[in-house]
C-alpha cells in the first residue's frame, strides 16, 4: 500500500504544481494592458457554418453590435454543405448588416470546417484573420481588444471562450468546466507555453497560416482545427503568441447530458490525433488525476487506514482548483457557479471516465458526419 500512496502523492503533486503555475500565468500582466496606438488594423473574420439556422439570428445581432470601423473589417461566412435553411436565414439577417461581408460555399469535393477555414483564408482581403463560431456571442469590444495585440505585432492571438450564463445544474457544471478551460488557455499562453486554444476566438496572420499549413494530413478528423494549428505553432516555434483576457466570446452549453457527453467525446477524440506535446501531456494528467480519485474510492473501501491520506490529497487538489475558479468567476462575473463546485468534485471524475471509455470504444459523429 505504501507504494500506491507514493505514486498517488506524485500524481497529485504534479497536478497541483501545474495548476499553481497556471494560476501564476493567469495573474501575469501582458500586452493587452498597454494603451492602443490608435491604429485601426484591417481584419477578416471567418465564420464557417453547417446546419446552423437556429443560431444565426443571435450571431448576426451580436456581430452587428461590435464596435469597430466598418471600413477596416470584412466578414466571410463559409457554408459547409448545409441541408437546412441556414443560407436563407443568414441572407435575411444580413439585409441590414452594417459591415462588408461575403458568403461562399464549399465545392462538392470539399468537406469540413478545416476546408471551410482554408477557403475563407484564400478569399480574405485583409492580412489578419479572426475566426469564430456561429453559436457564439461576442463582447462589443471583441475586435478592439484583438486590435491592441495586433499593434504589438502578435502573429497568433488566443482568446478565452466561456459558456453563456444559464440556470440549472447541468448548465452550471458546464460553466465551471468552461471557466477552468479558459483559465488554462489564458494562463498557459501568458507563460508562453500555450496548452489550449479555441477556434471560436482565435486570430492569426494570413502569412502565418500559409506558412504553417496547419491542416495538412488531418482533414479527416472531424474537429480540431484550432488544436492542430496550435500544434504546428508549438512544434515550429519562432512565432509571437499572445492572449487577451478581455476579448471575450461566449458560447452555448449543451442542453442535455447526452449532448454534453457527445461534445466531450468529440473534443477528446481529436487529442489522440495530436502528437505528444505539452497539451497532450497535460490532458493526460487531468485524466489520470480524476481516474485516481475513482481508484482511491475503491481503495478506501478495502483499506480504511488510507482514508485520511486520500482525503488530504483530494483536499489539496480541491483548494487549488477553487482558488483558480474564484479568480476566473470574479473576472467573468460567474459567481453563481462557485456554489456548484462541490457537486463538480463528485461528478467530474465519473464523467471523465465515461468520456475516456466512449472515446476508446466509439467514433464521434458531428453534424451528420
Amino acid at each position: 500500500m505504501i507504494y500506491i500512496h507514493t505514486i498517488l502523492m506524485v500524481i497529485f503533486s504534479i497536478y497541483t504544481g501545474c495548476m499553481l503555475a497556471l494560476i501564476c500565468g493567469w495573474l501575469i500582466r501582458n500586452n493587452n494592458n498597454v494603451t492602443s496606438s490608435g491604429k485601426i488594423n484591417s481584419l477578416t473574420i471567418l465564420i464557417p457554418f453547417r446546419n446552423e439556422e437556429d443560431n444565426i439570428p443571435l450571431l448576426i445581432k451580436s456581430l452587428s453590435d461590435l464596435q469597430y470601423n466598418s471600413e477596416a473589417v470584412e466578414f466571410i461566412f463559409i457554408n459547409d454543405h448545409s441541408v437546412d435553411n441556414s443560407v436563407d436565414t443568414l441572407l435575411f439577417g444580413l439585409g441590414n448588416f452594417g459591415f462588408p461581408y461575403k458568403l461562399i460555399s464549399l465545392e462538392k469535393n470539399q468537406l469540413g470546417k478545416k476546408r471551410a477555414i482554408e477557403a475563407g483564408v484564400i478569399a480574405a482581403t485583409h492580412s489578419v484573420i479572426v475566426t469564430t463560431d456561429v453559436d457564439c456571442i461576442h463582447s462589443k469590444n471583441w475586435l478592439q481588444e484583438i486590435n491592441i495585440l495586433i499593434d504589438s505585432e502578435s502573429e497568433f492571438i488566443i482568446g478565452p471562450v466561456i459558456n453563456k450564463k444559464q440556470p440549472g445544474l447541468l448548465a452550471n457544471l458546464q460553466q465551471i468546466e468552461s471557466l477552468l478551460l479558459a483559465g488554462i488557455t489564458v494562463g498557459s499562453a501568458k507563460l508562453k507555453t500555450p496548452l489550449l486554444c479555441s477556434g471560436a476566438n482565435l486570430s492569426y496572420t494570413k502569412s502565418l497560416f500559409k506558412k504553417r499549413q496547419p491542416y495538412k494530413n488531418n482533414y479527416n478528423t472531424l474537429s480540431g482545427d484550432d488544436m492542430f494549428f496550435l500544434e504546428k505553432i508549438n512544434s515550429k516555434g519562432n512565432c509571437s503568441i499572445e492572449t487577451n483576457i478581455n476579448s471575450i466570446v461566449e458560447t452555448e452549453g449543451a442542453t442535455s447530458l447526452t449532448e454534453m457527453l457527445s461534445r466531450s467525446v468529440r473534443w477528446a477524440s481529436k487529442s489522440s490525433k495530436l502528437k505528444i506535446s505539452l497539451s497532450t501531456v497535460f490532458g493526460a494528467i487531468v485524466m489520470i488525476i480524476n481516474c485516481s480519485i475513482l481508484f482511491m474510492i475503491v481503495l478506501m473501501i478495502l483499506d480504511n487506514d488510507s482514508i485520511v491520506f486520500f482525503i488530504k490529497l483530494v483536499a489539496v487538489k480541491t483548494i487549488v482548483d477553487v482558488v483558480f475558479l474564484v479568480l476566473l468567476a470574479n473576472k467573468y462575473n460567474r459567481y453563481q457557479t462557485i456554489m456548484y463546485f462541490p457537486i463538480m468534485v463528485v461528478f467530474y471524475p465519473f464523467y471523465l471516465f465515461i468520456v475516456f471509455l466512449s472515446t476508446v470504444f466509439s467514433s464521434p459523429v458531428w453534424k451528420g458526419r
